[in-house]
């Protein structure tokens, strides 16, 4: 069995920094929406740093033990180390938690901070214009198509042509669930397909396409999540509501594609 040795992972997260530290793929963005993205693959990099550190980990007790294998000598080998859960993009409450990092991160950074008793009405005015400026930059930034492993664990009728089906992201990788469920709109003939009945053996997972539209906005009276936390709360006078706009359901491994009219879709 061949290890990856720490020069090749070190090389291929070197490889990863490099590009995120390139301003030439954002060279025609807005100066806003370029510190957005860097921060989004700052983060990002900083996950994957975390799994590197555990994989290091690993390879380490892999060559002592190989090492004694080949001295001849009898070394128990460690049970594995489950690799660490890192923030998952894949499900609308991951982006929630993305954009939520991303608002403390800016706003940290924010020369006009958050309004108190004591603010002028000019630093108010300063503050809530700057953030306005940051939810205007984030919807764009944030709006995506994606392409997601699910399960369906909910369907309840809505319409002759549509129902409301919830869905549980999967990782394919574990096999098992990831994050909290959503409910969104997908037409009969989508799930009908998708839902086809398939060998046992058959991968049971679903991939959901369409695109995440977030819509963060501005509200002067929200400064705590509440306690229903209904729409999310992303931070103080900033909140999020989402919509869904279904391209298909198909199996994950399937060939056939659940393609219909696409929707917005509201959670």
């Amino acid at each position: 069995m061949r290890i990856p040795t720490r020069p090749h992972l070190l090389l291929s997260l070197g490889l990863l920094v490099c590009t995120i530290a390139t301003p030439r793929a954002f060279s025609q963005a807005p100066d806003e929406t370029l510190v957005r993205e860097n921060e989004r693959l700052q983060a990002r990099v900083m996950d994957l740093e975390t799994a590197l550190a555990a994989a290091l980990a690993r390879i380490a007790d892999l060559e002592k033990s190989l090492a004694a294998t080949a001295s001849g000598g009898s070394v128990a080998v460690p049970a594995a180390t489950p690799t660490p859960v890192v923030p998952s993009n894949t499900s609308p409450a991951g982006l929630t938690a993305e954009i939520r990092k991303a608002f403390a991160a800016a706003a940290k950074k924010n020369p006009w901070p958050m309004p108190t008793a004591d603010s002028s009405d000019d630093e108010r005015i300063r503050y809530v214009r700057w953030l306005n400026k940051w939810i205007a930059s984030s919807n764009r930034s944030f709006r995506d198509r994606v392409d997601w492993p699910v399960r369906i664990t909910g369907r309840r009728p809505r319409s002759n042509i549509d129902q409301f089906v919830t869905f549980q992201p999967w990782d394919v990788a574990r096999n098992e669930p990831v994050g909290s469920t959503f409910e969104i709109v997908v037409p009969n003939r989508a799930v009908e397909r998708a839902s086809r009945p398939r060998a046992d053996d058959e991968d049971p997972t679903l991939l959901l396409d369409g695109v995440f539209i977030p819509a963060i906005r501005f509200n002067a009276d929200r400064f705590s999540v509440g306690p229903f936390d209904n729409p999310p709360f992303i931070g103080s006078m900033v909140e999020l509501t989402w919509r869904f706009d279904f391209q298909g359901l198909s199996p994950r491994l399937g060939i056939a594609d659940a393609t219909e009219d696409p929707g917005d879709q509201t959670p």
